[in-house]
């Protein structure tokens, strides 16, 4: 089955991660992916993150399924920090996604299911997942500088 499937173009970014890695000279900085790293290079995870985990772990009483929709209290305290407290929440709609590029699948899903003749806007450049995650779902792409 795989043997059938092409690899997917190479990432710039990760491409640079590498160069990067390979790069001997000290006090060099990596700014290639935004995320936190010590002098030691590591991402570490910070106080807050881990009290934060420790309170959900505390507070959680089961390990049930969802639903499609995911954790609605997360979803309406997103839409209340999104739309601010005055939005008109009975007209807003949200979901869970896993991850940015499993969202970005979703929403390319749903636009070709209600707007099929719908054009995706993406600029150039863009991560490299984008156009092919869009591509995927049938959607008319376009570029922008």
């Amino acid at each position: 089955m795989f043997e059938n499937l092409q690899p997917a173009p190479a990432d710039k970014i990760l491409a640079l991660i590498g160069l990067y890695r390979a790069d001997p000279r000290p006090g060099k900085v990596d700014l290639g992916v935004g995320v936190y790293k010590d002098r030691d290079g590591k991402t570490p995870v910070m106080r807050a993150v881990r009290e934060a985990e420790k309170r959900l772990l505390q507070g959680q009483d089961t390990k049930t399924y969802l639903g499609l929709a995911g954790d609605t209290g997360f979803n309406t305290a997103m839409a209340g920090l999104v739309f601010g407290p005055s939005a008109e929440f009975s007209r807003i709609r949200a979901a869970q996604a896993p991850g940015g590029s499993g969202a970005l699948r979703l929403a390319a899903e749903l636009l070709k299911r209600t707007r099929s003749d719908a054009t995706i806007w993406l600029s150039d450049p863009t991560w490299p997942n984008h156009m092919p995650v869009m591509r995927a779902a049938g959607l008319q792409i376009r570029e922008y500088p």
